[in-house]
């Protein structure tokens, strides 16, 4: 197989931003056909996209012998059916997050898989993102050979080393809009609330970039909207993640900061980083994906994308919400469909498998039952890991 042959169901907002131009983009995809119930969709995807043909009926695709794979942007209480009509097909299937939002729906994935003998992708598209993926890189390089720049206070050279000082520290701040919500992400049996539509790509970045898994988990707040959610790990390493939907599209979304070993490694929403404590500030920027501003913020990494941001706002306004330019930082879409079709064309594993999309949903449930009882709860690998004959 030379290139994947691919189908897109589900055609709104989100797969017209993403799933769509990245196919078309794509030198290791063809894309096929479109399907979406809504006739305006479907006008839209051949207008904008030209596949081969676009359906409202979801069988059309399963019963194609042409298609490899499917990638599904369906609400999030369609992800099981969907995924187990895909794999039952006998294709590949890429599924946004979360892949699922129950550990019993996540088991039956997890077979339909298994028996098909297809391969599946779970769209955490931030492990692949330029800026944490060059993040990791630094840090672990780092943890493994600590560097300490010069000019470090140090109040008491005999000390000895506590065992506390060598393990890390994440915080992961989200600052949202609560206003820009679908209702179908609030309501309790389509969405199921931002923990499990949203800070589920958190907790599974917190297991990647710390290369471990937790066993103890704390959260406080509302699964439904604003949260705080602190994760334990064997090697002492905790991660916070504070999600609030307070806050304002007029400034970038995400803030990650990582303590390890004297040096501070930070992630400004994907356009810039920045490492201290190893000498002089090592600041990185990362091209946007979109950005219909050129001209607005051209030196780039924070400053200039906050510039745009502010730039963007003040267009809506003025033109009584007609215009709303196209802003965004690359957050590793593109790379991860780049991935998985690499990994269906030479028959190598998933670069986010459907045992990681478990995962996320079981951290996702904990945290909502640690809500519930107010206190920590354990993080049970027999839960986490499923045994699946």
């Amino acid at each position: 197989m030379d290139k994947v042959r691919a189908a897109v169901i589900g055609c709104g907002a989100f797969a017209r931003y993403e799933h769509l131009p990245n196919s078309v983009r794509s030198d290791k995809i063809d894309l096929v056909a479109g399907c979406s119930r809504s006739e305006a969709n479907r006008k839209y995807v051949e207008e904008n996209f030209s596949p081969e043909w676009t359906t409202p009926d979801a069988d059309d695709i399963f019963n194609a012998d042409d298609i490899d794979l499917v990638i599904l942007s369906v609400p999030h209480d369609m992800h099981q059916e969907m995924v187990m009509r895909t794999a039952a097909a006998g294709k590949h299937v890429m599924c946004e997050k979360p892949m699922t939002m129950t550990l019993d729906e996540s088991y039956e994935v997890i077979k339909a898989v298994k028996d098909a003998g297809v391969k599946l992708c779970v769209d955490y598209n931030r492990r692949f993102a330029p800026s944490m993926v060059h993040l990791k890189e630094q840090y672990l390089a780092h943890r493994d050979s600590p560097v300490v720049g010069g000019g470090q206070f140090v109040e008491d050279q005999a000390r000895p080393v506590l065992p506390e000082e060598d393990a890390s520290m994440l915080s992961i701040r989200i600052q949202d809009e609560s206003s820009t919500y679908r209702p179908v992400h609030l309501d309790y049996k389509t969405g199921g609330g931002q923990i499990i539509g949203e800070t589920c790509h958190w907790l599974d970045l917190a297991c990647w970039m710390l290369d471990e898994e937790p066993y103890r988990l704390y959260a406080s707040g509302s699964a439904r909207l604003s949260h705080i959610i602190t994760l334990d790990f064997p090697s002492g390493s905790h991660a916070s993640i504070w999600f609030g939907v307070g806050g304002t599209f007029r400034y970038p979304k995400e803030l990650y900061e990582l303590g390890d070993h004297c040096a501070l490694f930070r992630n400004d929403c994907f356009v810039e980083t920045g490492i201290h404590g190893r000498g002089e500030p090592e600041i990185a920027k990362f091209d946007l994906q979109y950005d219909e501003l050129p001209d607005v913020g051209p030196e780039g990494g924070m400053s200039g994308y906050v510039a745009k941001l502010n730039e963007r706002a003040r267009m809506h306004e003025n033109s009584g919400g007609e215009q709303w330019p196209n802003i965004g930082p690359d957050k590793g879409h593109f790379d991860l469909l780049e991935a998985f079709a690499d990994a269906i064309i030479t028959d190598g594993p998933s670069p986010i498998s459907e045992y990681d999309g478990a995962r996320a949903t079981y951290l996702s449930r904990r945290a909502i039952d640690s809500i519930r009882l107010g206190a920590p709860v354990p993080i049970n690998t027999e839960d986490m890991h499923f045994f699946v004959n």
